[in-house]
């Protein structure tokens, strides 16, 4: 039966795999192939390039990427291992969606110095994500996997920016709801655990500030790509308080639906910050590709 697993998983990979380069491959036609590729004059109506796309568009340019993780994801849930027998299967199979979110953000390839840092800002909080979600399937590991997740959201900090927008209120209210949580599980951690936990709930409220407040309701693509930053903290934050509820307070949902619903909004959450790092500039170009030229 280990054998069995090992050798569906490696058949899922290699289709992965393949589905991964024949996206890679395809390139969007040029859509600007007379009048030069940085032609931006908005009286030119054949190759003026907005800021804005339908986003329908963008999706349709998106999700095709993102097959990889939408796969390993159900892979993930079908193979439902018990956490009870941890093993490297296990380890494997919970790491394989980070992984390949990583690997979609490495295909968001820019020159643009601000993107490229924020990218790698994400690629290093995914990279982190992923070795702690590997130590995480130990309990005896559980302190290190933490200290990884937090480093991890230090990574995102630097990539959303520490003071721009700072917005007092909206980060005393988050802070708030932290130091709430952190209040109702003191009572029962023993001192060492309550020094990490204290620290982790300060990084991560942080990650969830600086996140939201960059938020700009609109549907320009740099707007709703920090909405999607913004939604991933978020629920980053309702992942790990649910974790935090089940571990040291016994409040949790029956049966699997706890389990279900941690790692549910956990892979959503890494799934809203990795979609937060596209190539603005890129996605727009093959987002225009799937309409139609104008033609007044």
């Amino acid at each position: 039966m280990y054998v069995m697993q090992h050798g569906i998983l490696l058949f899922h990979i290699d289709i992965v795999l393949s589905s991964v380069i024949s996206t890679r491959s395809k390139k969007p036609e040029s859509l600007m192939a007379n009048h030069g590729n940085h032609c931006n004059d908005i009286s030119c109506h054949n190759c003026y390039i907005p800021h804005t796309t339908a986003p329908i568009h963008v999706f349709k340019n998106v999700a095709p990427k993102l097959v990889p993780f939408t796969k390993f994801v159900c892979i993930y849930f079908v193979a439902w291992t018990p956490y009870e027998n941890p093993n490297l299967y296990a380890a494997i199979i919970k790491c394989l969606p980070i992984l390949a979110l990583f690997a979609f953000v490495c295909l968001q390839h820019t020159t643009n110095y601000e993107e490229s840092k924020y990218r790698y800002c994400v690629l290093l909080g995914l990279l982190l994500s992923c070795v702690g979600d590997f130590l995480l399937i130990w309990e005896e590991l559980f302190g290190y996997g933490v200290c990884f997740f937090g480093c991890a959201h230090i990574a995102y900090i630097c990539g959303f920016g520490w003071l721009e927008p700072f917005n007092v209120r909206l980060g005393i209210g988050i802070y708030a709801l932290g130091i709430l949580t952190y209040l109702l599980v003191l009572p029962v951690l023993p001192q060492v655990v309550a020094i990490v936990t204290g620290l982790y709930c300060i990084t991560i409220s942080t990650a969830a500030w600086r996140a939201v407040a960059r938020v700009e309701f609109t549907w320009e693509i740099w707007k709703w790509t920090k909405l999607f930053a913004a939604i991933g903290t978020v629920l980053f934050c309702i992942s790990d308080t649910m974790i935090v509820f089940s571990m040291f307070r016994g409040w949790s949902l029956p049966g699997n639906f706890q389990r279900g619903i941690v790692m549910s909004t956990y892979y959503t959450a890494q799934l809203g910050i990795a979609l937060s790092a596209v190539n603005h500039q890129k996605l727009l170009m093959e987002s225009l590709a799937l309409q139609k030229p104008r033609t007044d």
